[in-house]
C-alpha cells in the first residue's frame, strides 16, 4: 500500500530528475473518525524540500443550513427573495481557496460561501497559508 511518504518520494525525485516545479499537491481524504469533529485533520503540510505544499482539501460539512439572520438585517426585496426559495432556504457552502502567481503559491484559504437564491457571498475565511513577503 502506498503511502504519503511514497507520494513525497516519487514527486522529489520527478523534481529532482526532470527540473519540473510542483509547488502544490491538492487532494481530499479525511478518516471516518475524523469526519464529524471527531479529532483534527491536518490541512496543510510542506514537503521536505520545503518547495512543494500538500493541501487535504476535505472539509465536512461542505454544506450547511445557513445560521439564521436577523429580520432587521435584511432588506425587503431580500426577505421576498428568501421566502421564495424557501423550500430550499439559504445554504453555506465551503470551498478551499488557492491564490497562485507566477508558479508560486501565495495564500491558501478556507472559505464558507453563503448562498440563497441566485445570490452568493462570503460568508467567512479562514486564511490556512500566506506566502511570507521577502525583504526589500
Amino acid at each position: 500500500m502506498a503511502t504519503s511518504a511514497d507520494l513525497e518520494q516519487a514527486i522529489s525525485d520527478l523534481q529532482r530528475e526532470t527540473g519540473v516545479s510542483i509547488p502544490l499537491v491538492v487532494f481530499g481524504h479525511m478518516h471516518k473518525s475524523l469526519a464529524y469533529g471527531g479529532g483534527l485533520r491536518k490541512m496543510i503540510a510542506f514537503g521536505a524540500n520545503n518547495q512543494t505544499i500538500y493541501l487535504n482539501g476535505a472539509v465536512v460539512p461542505r454544506v450547511k443550513p445557513a445560521e439564521a439572520m436577523s429580520p432587521s438585517t435584511i432588506s425587503t426585496s431580500e426577505r421576498d427573495e428568501l421566502q421564495e426559495s424557501a423550500s430550499v432556504g439559504p445554504m453555506s457552502r465551503a470551498f478551499t481557496t488557492v491564490d497562485l502567481f507566477d508558479g508560486t503559491v501565495e495564500k491558501i484559504s478556507e472559505v464558507w460561501v453563503l448562498v440563497s437564491g441566485a445570490q452568493a457571498e462570503l460568508e467567512e475565511e479562514t486564511v490556512l497559508y500566506k506566502r511570507p513577503r521577502e525583504h526589500m
